[in-house]
């Protein structure tokens, strides 16, 4: 479960790094919201509230992904909330939410989290 932990933290930082930068240039370098008016009221909306989404869980998902790679305990309750909110932004988000959950919320994640998990995994104990 170690590896899934690690690989979760992966994709946990491409996806918010993807998204803060596709939302970057959705907001910043294109016309934006005026672009997407043009397909509709609907699809519009739709389509600049997902740009939102992606743009807002950008740095918590970085941060979120380099807290799981070092196995940290704040990582797994931040991670199952940022998972949750992750499931909105389809296709891709509710991929990563689904195995974000199943991850975290694991009985064998349990002991990756906790302070004497940290000890066994140096190669060299402390001085």
């Amino acid at each position: 479960m170690e590896s899934h932990v690690r690989i979760l933290g992966v994709l946990s930082i491409l996806s918010g790094g993807i998204g803060g930068l596709s939302g970057i240039i959705f907001f910043y370098l294109s016309a934006g919201p005026a672009a997407a008016a043009a397909y509709g009221p609907i699809i519009g909306y739709t389509i600049v509230g997902l740009m939102w989404l992606m743009l807002i869980l950008a740095i918590p998902s970085i941060l979120l992904g380099i807290g799981l790679m070092h196995f940290k305990p704040w990582a797994r309750s931040i991670g199952t909330v940022v998972a949750i909110i992750e499931l909105l932004n389809v296709p891709v988000g509710t991929i990563l939410g689904i195995y974000a959950l199943w991850v975290l919320l694991s009985v064998e994640t349990d002991p990756l989290f906790s302070p004497r998990f940290k000890k066994r995994l140096r190669p060299f104990p402390d001085r």
